[in-house]
């Protein structure tokens, strides 16, 4: 038996004893009392213990999970953690060939002197577009480096979206939507063959750009060093943060990609009256356990908006009673779901209802050869190409333009993912 299994057996056993002594028609003796306060204590301990261990084990097995990829793809993944995209930014803006982990990483994508790797947009680090081209009003020598602003870190890869890199022309995925069949059959019983069918969805590139405007004047009076470099790598970041946004909530209408909301089906909208732990837990069991994509709890990963991730951390499930128990439905799934979080990029609620997402990530889990691709969002360009800085020099004006070529998301395997709604509000 595990420490796990150990601490659950634990807290079975705590439980049936509290029901034995909490019997009504029974006297509550002083003794009888301090054991149901000593027992209580227990199963907080029990439980502590429980949750940490749970979460400890979780993140074992991600650190242990078998890195993908031949022996190239895991060293350009190395080169990418020890590249700065600052480096990048100045070596282009300067003129100066980059070299170590920088050119490497360059040669080894076969990305042109002025383009950045794409992959070295990390969504851990994005910071908040800001409107600020000029100088701030605050300027002098007093004032200290110019920090990022922070935005919402990247939702797509957390939902099995991959970005591969796509080959001039349309890219394509195929998949088996319908399979063969097998049956049992008699002595002598023929077999007969039947039909499978191959399903391929395909894109187009599109593209996403962003281009920054800075006068000397400005670089010059700002009073800090860092101004252009922030700037410069603010204007990069705002571009990977608004392909996200695309990547999830574009409406494939015009010059928006097609997104991961506008691949799924929308559901039906949910009873009357606010969410409540029981209600929250039913719609995603419900839609998540599939036996198929999802097998147990820790199989299932959930975004919802922020309104109702609000709402899941108020929620007690004992609220009807006025008890509150000791946990919320937000602290539960934490718990039990593989990844249960928000992000400010999900749809506002809208008459009520916020939308969300489940991801049904069991067969991504499995590593290696066995571990399946669920959706990709493909780009055509390893790079964000950077040009036109010197147009404006009769004018003291320096731009930079950044651009990247990338396709609708492809939900490759739909069973994966479905999309469902929680009523946060009633007034």
């Amino acid at each position: 038996m595990t420490n796990l299994q150990k601490l659950q057996t634990r807290a079975i056993e705590i439980r049936a004893e509290l029901a034995e002594l909490a019997d009504p028609d029974a006297a509550l003796t002083d003794e009888t009392r301090a054991k149901l306060r000593e027992l209580r204590t227990e199963l907080r301990d029990v439980e502590e213990k429980r949750a940490a261990l749970s979460l400890s084990e979780a993140v074992q097995a991600e650190d242990e999970t078998p890195e993908t990829g031949d022996a190239e793809t895991r060293e350009r993944r190395e080169l990418v953690r020890r590249a700065s995209l600052t480096a990048y930014v100045k070596g282009i803006t300067s003129g100066r060939l980059l070299s170590g982990a920088e050119g490497e990483l360059r040669e080894a994508l076969s990305c042109e002197a002025n383009e950045i790797p794409f992959e070295m947009f990390e969504p851990e680090t994005r910071a908040e577009e800001r409107a600020v081209t000029e100088a701030p009003g605050t300027v002098g020598v007093n004032l200290q480096p110019i920090r990022p602003a922070v935005f919402a870190p990247s939702v797509l890869p957390r939902l099995g979206v991959d970005m591969p890199s796509a080959p001039s022309g349309t890219y394509a995925e195929g998949r088996i939507s319908t399979s063969q069949t097998a049956e049992a059959k008699g002595k002598g019983e023929a077999i007969a063959a039947t039909a499978g069918a191959i399903t391929v969805s395909t894109t187009t590139p599109k593209r996403i750009s962003a281009r920054l405007e800075l006068r000397l004047e400005d670089i010059a009076a700002v009073g800090q060093a860092n101004f252009e470099s922030m700037l410069r790598q603010n204007l990069a970041l705002a571009l990977s943060d608004k392909l996200d946004d695309q990547g999830l909530n574009g409406d494939g209408s015009g010059n928006n990609l097609s997104g991961l909301f506008q691949a799924l089906t929308d559901p039906s909208a949910p009873a009357a009256g606010v969410a409540d732990f029981d209600e929250m837990l039913s719609t995603i069991t419900d839609s998540g356990i599939d036996g198929l994509w999802a097998t147990e709890l820790r199989h299932i990963a959930a975004v919802v908006g922020v309104d109702t991730f609000k709402l899941a951390v108020k929620s007690f499930r004992d609220a009807g009673q006025s008890d509150y128990g000791d946990v919320t439905f937000g602290e539960w799934a934490a718990k039990n779901f593989a990844r249960f979080f928000t992000n400010k990029r999900m749809p506002a609620k809208a008459s009520h209802i916020q939308q969300a997402i489940l991801y049904r990530l069991g067969r991504s889990l499995e590593g290696g050869s066995q571990s399946m691709r669920t959706a990709v969002c493909p780009v055509w360009s390893r790079g964000v190409s950077i040009d036109d800085m010197y147009t404006g020099s009769a004018k003291a004006e320096r731009y930079l333009t950044m651009h990247v070529l990338l396709g609708d998301v492809l939900i490759i395997q739909p069973d994966a993912y479905e999309q469902v709604s929680f009523r946060v509000s009633t007034a």
